[in-house]
């Protein structure tokens, strides 16, 4: 099994919020919000600024993770392809590891 296209990894991510204007007293708030950038500093997506800030972060924590742990999915699941037909713990991770694949790509396991 081979990595899958996506933007250029490594991604990260940055605090970004969103500055709001109260009416009519003209007072400044700020949303918490965060960006997921890939390698070359284009913006991959940001989070919902109406979920808690911990909650966005820890979310942007993953998202910026995602292509190192695509990547490590997939040695593992070559690393294990030998156990695709036995039963035991070998051959369960395989299979699990093809279809969080399959998910992850979007193709058929």
């Amino acid at each position: 099994m081979t990595a899958p296209v996506h933007s250029p990894a490594p991604w990260s991510y940055d605090y970004s919020p969103y500055r709001v204007r109260r009416q009519p007293d003209g007072i400044e708030s700020e949303l918490p919000a965060f960006e997921i950038f890939d390698a070359d500093g284009s913006k991959v997506f940001d989070t919902n600024e109406d979920t808690p800030c911990e909650l966005q972060e820890a979310n942007a924590r993953m998202a910026a993770a995602a292509p190192r742990l695509l990547a490590s999915l997939v040695t593992c699941a070559n690393l294990l392809a030998d156990y695709d037909e036995q039963d035991g713990p070998e051959g369960e991770a395989y299979r699990e590891a093809v279809a969080a694949l399959a998910e992850a790509i979007g193709r058929a396991a």
